[in-house]
């Protein structure tokens, strides 16, 4: 699926009776010393490490030979047993707290050294001050990296109004940057990053601001799936939980005559539910990686608009009164959002969100992103009943990076045998009329026929996955991506939907994503 595109995920909703989405996630590609190190802990045996021969700088030893400003993180690394680790062969970005960073951060936790705190923190600490791959100031942007930290969380970047002279990562200022080292890249900040714990329903809680909003969700259970942070599907397949929340202020819900949930209750009554699932998104959304489509909400088949101009806005439309237009939207204030948690992300909003039905929108459904699947696993057919959202017979599935080997992932059937089934649920689709398409990764080896159903019915023609074209005086090719016109549809209410392929002849599946065209009458 390409980067730019939605992510959306369905997956478990509310955990008892709908879905979640969710955003892709790049796989870690790890060297068997920092998967046992980093990822599951240690280990009895001695890992397998790599180190250079020669008498290079990596990580753990500049920070060495630079003990007069970062004598507490080399200790930190001792303590956890990590500096050698970091001396490993790789290519990483490491954010490295001066001593000062750690006095500071040792006063505020009521701390007099980096000893007195448990080793089994202080690994939680490092893991999320590193990523593995190797990240130039260049490379950053407003918003949220892209790639995790080995504690499977994001940092957020914030450049200040003084433009690339000051960048923030979470709180914190890189102070030095792009120091290259023969393993990645180290960037000295000037405070130390606080893991991330609690779930985002702690977040809000934990914020005077949003005691309204906070009391609101605890009526209504919410706060029974917002606190869930790791979901496990059986014994060998789990995934941490993602929400996205668009929340009022008390003082916004003030302007609006609301002074206690009292009151929002009493406006609402049987539909606070609603209300409240309305500001929650499945999946992680930081405002670099929104993008203008609807959104499905925790409130049943009801979405967002996002439109992107100089503001994020929030179901802009334009209502007509004594014939006159007037453009109506939430803001969504920049400065207080990104708020980070475990399990997702806060967004403050400058008005009430009221439930809408936004007009059909592009719409891109990613077909690689459910909860429970990780990129380079395989899953049979018994491991998808125990996954949400994908099903199959005759088959299994894997989620693997393109076959065009471009930074792209697809999901491929296991089986080429003539009779695979592999079925999708859907997030809601608005109501209205769409050209549907579907895009995958064509090779010689993939299916030379399959049909598709909507619903159970049957949907478009008989096409093949293997595509071929040829320039003038070029041999054909057959690896590219691809697409194929499906049909299309007219949807007489938003609600979710499946759609099925069955293949006809031997041969693999590809699949990437569906995109949906709205048509204007």
């Amino acid at each position: 699926m390409v980067a730019s595109g939605i992510l959306i995920t369905w997956c478990l909703s509310r955990l008892r009776t709908s879905m979640l989405w969710n955003n892709k996630n790049r796989i870690l590609i790890l060297l068997v010393s920092l998967t046992c190190l980093l990822l599951h802990g240690c280990r009895e045996e001695e890992p397998f490490e790599v180190f250079f021969e020669e008498e290079e700088l990596l990580i753990s030893a500049y920070l060495e030979e630079h003990a007069d400003k970062y004598s507490s993180l080399v200790r930190v690394l001792e303590i956890t047993e990590l500096k050698n680790t970091l001396n490993a062969y790789g290519h990483y970005t490491f954010f490295a707290p001066d001593d000062n960073a750690f006095k500071q951060f040792c006063e505020d936790n009521g701390k007099n050294t980096v000893e007195e705190f448990e080793k089994d923190y202080l690994v939680t600490l490092v893991r999320y001050h590193l990523i593995d791959v190797e990240l130039e100031s260049s490379y950053f942007r407003d918003g949220a990296i892209q790639d995790t930290t080995y504690s499977g969380d994001y940092l957020v970047i914030t450049f200040s109004e003084g433009g690339l002279e000051t960048i923030l990562v979470n709180d914190a200022l890189i102070t030095d940057r792009d120091i290259n080292v023969e393993n990645g890249i180290i960037h000295g900040i000037d405070k130390v990053l606080s893991p991330l714990v609690g779930s985002i329903f702690d977040r809000l809680y934990e914020s005077e601001a949003y005691s309204i909003f906070s009391a609101a969700l605890e009526i209504t259970g919410l706060t029974d799936t917002l606190n869930l942070v790791r979901i496990d599907l059986n014994e060998d397949i789990s995934f941490r939980s993602r929400f996205t929340i668009f929340a009022e202020q008390d003082d916004t819900y003030k302007q609006n005559g609301i002074a206690t949930v009292s009151d929002l209750v009493a406006k609402y009554e049987d539909d606070l539910y609603q209300y409240m699932a309305y500001h929650i998104v499945p999946g992680l959304y930081y405002l670099n990686e929104i993008d203008s489509f609807n959104y499905p909400t925790l409130a049943e088949n009801m979405l967002i608009n996002v439109k992107l101009e100089s503001n994020v806005y929030l179901n802009w439309h334009q209502e007509e009164a004594d014939g006159q237009l007037t453009e109506k939207y939430i803001t969504v204030l920049e400065e207080n959002s990104n708020r980070q948690a475990k399990n997702g992300v806060l967004h403050e909003i400058d008005n009430m969100l009221e439930p809408y039905e936004p007009d059909p929108a592009y719409l891109i459904i990613d077909l690689t992103d459910y909860q429970g699947i990780s990129l380079g696993q395989s899953y049979s057919e018994k491991d998808l009943e125990d996954i949400p959202g994908i099903s199959s017979e005759n088959t299994g599935v894997y989620f693997r990076n393109s076959i065009l080997a471009d930074g792209e992932t697809n999901l491929q059937t296991t089986s080429n045998t003539v009779g695979w089934v592999v079925e999708f649920d859907l997030p809601p689709i608005l109501r209205g009329k769409y050209d549907v398409s579907l895009h995958w990764a064509s090779h010689q080896m993939n299916s030379g026929s399959a049909q598709g159903f909507w619903d159970g019915a049957r949907f478009g023609n008989l096409f093949s996955f293997v595509h071929n074209k040829r320039a003038p005086g070029v041999e054909w090719k057959y690896d590219y991506n691809t697409s194929t016109y499906m049909g299309r549809l007219l949807l007489t209410e938003t609600m979710t939907h499946k759609i099925k392929f069955i293949s006809l002849q031997n041969g693999y599946g590809n699949f990437d994503y569906l995109a949906f065209w709205p048509i204007e009458e």
